[in-house]
């Protein structure tokens, strides 16, 4: 409070004292003083001014934890504390006095807010490895440096262990005293039993087998015996006058035309049918016929399927439209059929192979089948 007389005047000194805090920013902060009459309390004036907070630095770090224990790495997080007023960019780097740890340090730049905590990964790896023995204590600093300011220091250490524990090496070593123990067991009880057992049953073994033997034996020699009855009673039978119908020839009267009794030596045939069919859609069959002789009947007594390159999709064997076997490609490379009953075909329903590939990229499907039989006039 100042008093002042009419057409006085008197200067009045301010002082600010902003606190030393991140919450005050540094740079210019404006501010206003007003001045009010006792006498006219309605009666004031504010004068408007402008105040520099100087900028002021403070950084901490600190490492967590303090020690970390490996064999390997290290593992640490470094916390970068910016307690001053205003940002600051800083590097981080380590180092110990022995040169015994390489460092990995995510991110070693960056910038920090004015009042932040910021969290740092730090790995600190030995350069050096030892399979057994002590842990080694292998000291190290973090360092904190920014531009024109004193650099901030965090000392920590690592624990190095031994590749090998004494745990371990009690454990290999009991297993080792386990081991020798079975081996010994081994041989002093369990293997002579086992010994006695695998004769017994070898002793018996052999005792079927002789048996199994002997029986074969007597069988063969029973099989033998009737054979040689059954062709003295063929030789027999083939003098005889009476004995059996002969053949009819081809042509006879009484023959059906196209059946197997007007076949002889002269209408045996066969023949190969081969394929080569490019992969297509599935379902989608390319067939190959036989060329058959208008008038003619085809008896097939023997069909040989051949699948040599290992192809995949479906072989059918058709009578012209009608199916009579499917098979898969991928199930067989020979398939060998010998018919009791002949399958007949005529040159409107003819022998046909349908193929459908399905290889993969390009390559082609060559199936194909060998038959024999009877080529006879329909």
């Amino acid at each position: 409070m100042v008093s002042l007389l009419p057409g006085a005047e008197d200067q009045v000194v301010l002082t600010f004292r902003p606190p030393r805090s991140s919450a005050v920013g540094a740079g210019s902060m404006p501010f206003g003083v007003k001045v009010r009459s006792s006498e006219d309390p309605e009666s004031s004036r504010v004068e408007e001014g402008e105040l520099t907070v100087q900028p002021f630095t403070d950084l901490g770090a600190e490492l967590i934890p303090r020690t970390s224990r490996g064999s390997r790495t290290g593992r640490h997080e470094l916390v970068v504390d910016n307690n001053g007023n205003h940002p600051l960019t800083v590097e981080i780097h380590a180092a110990d006095p022995d040169r015994l740890l390489d460092f990995r340090i995510a991110p070693a730049l960056l910038d920090l807010a004015p009042g932040t905590a910021t969290f740092i990964k730090l790995r600190a790896q030995p350069t050096r490895r030892f399979l057994r023995g002590d842990n080694r204590t292998l000291p190290f600093q973090a360092f904190v440096t920014a531009p024109d300011v004193e650099a901030t220091t965090a000392d920590g250490a690592m624990l190095q262990h031994a590749l090998l524990p004494k745990s371990t090496m009690k454990a290999v070593a009991l297993a080792l005293a386990v081991v020798t123990a079975l081996v010994v067991l081994w041989f002093t009880v369990l293997k002579p039993q086992v010994h006695s057992e695998a004769t017994k049953a070898v002793q018996q073994q052999s005792a079927q087998l002789s048996a199994e033997a002997n029986s074969a034996k007597q069988h063969a020699a029973e099989a033998q015996a009737q054979a040689s009855r059954a062709a003295r009673s063929a030789q027999q039978a083939g003098a005889s006058p009476s004995g059996g119908a002969s053949p009819t020839p081809s042509g006879a009267r009484g023959a059906a035309a196209g059946t197997l009794e007007n076949s002889d030596s002269k209408t045996a045939i066969d023949f190969r049918i081969t394929t080569s069919v490019a992969p297509g859609r599935p379902g989608s069959f390319t067939t190959a016929s036989h060329d058959q002789p208008k008038k003619t009947v085809l008896w097939i007594t023997d069909m040989v399927l051949q699948n040599p390159q290992g192809d995949t999709g479906t072989l059918q064997v058709r009578r012209g439209r009608i199916v009579l076997f499917e098979f898969g490609l991928a199930n067989f490379r020979d398939l060998d059929y010998h018919f009791v009953q002949p399958l007949r075909f005529t040159r409107t329903d003819r022998v046909t192979l349908a193929v459908d590939c399905q290889n993969p990229g390009a390559t082609k499907c060559t199936p194909s089948a060998y038959l024999d039989g009877q080529l006879v006039k329909g």
